[in-house]
């Protein structure tokens, strides 16, 4: 799993380093929405879509998912189970991405275009732009402090009906 993330941050950085124009200039791969503000656990859905006139030959979809927070560490394939698809010949394609919430922090969501064929090999890695995903993290309910409760009430309510029996019996006797 560690060498995945290496080679896919090797890609990104190589076509970076290259000098090759990331998709979001000439935007042949669009995501349905920029941001998205979840909670740990949430589940929801991207839809990419892909100008597949503008790609010559057949091309693999790959979704990867980078952690902004320092000290988070990421599993693509916790975030989703369907990491890479085929683009779809007809222009235009669209994808649909399953994504669930896995850790707490600020997270970059984007999709790599990789030709499917190896004769294709003078083809650049095609980058989309980044989906921002703010993860809230969700506390368990904190039992600190609940030992009083949990003990007071029933006293109290013994007590009570303690005090109600010793006023009946001063009452009729």
């Amino acid at each position: 799993m560690t060498s995945l993330r290496v080679l896919t941050l090797g890609a990104v950085l190589a076509v970076l380093l290259l000098g090759a124009t990331p998709a979001a200039a000439a935007e042949p791969v669009t995501f349905d929405r920029t941001a998205v503000s979840v909670s740990v656990g949430d589940h929801f859905t991207l839809t990419s879509t892909v100008d597949a006139e503008t790609l010559r030959g057949s091309w693999i979809a790959n979704l990867g998912v980078v952690s902004l927070t320092p000290d988070v560490y990421v599993d693509p394939e916790d975030w989703s189970g369907n990491r890479t698809q085929p683009v779809p010949g007809a222009s235009p394609a669209r994808l649909t991405w399953p994504i669930q919430a896995v850790n707490a922090g600020t997270f970059d969501i984007y999709l790599v275009l990789l030709p499917a064929s190896p004769d294709a090999g003078a083809e650049v890695p095609l980058v989309s732009a980044a989906v921002r995903v703010s993860v809230a993290d969700r506390r368990p309910v904190n039992a600190a402090g609940t030992l009083p409760l949990v003990v007071g009430i029933p006293v109290l309510i013994g007590a009570f009906f303690a005090l109600l029996r010793l006023r009946l019996r001063f009452r009729t006797g």
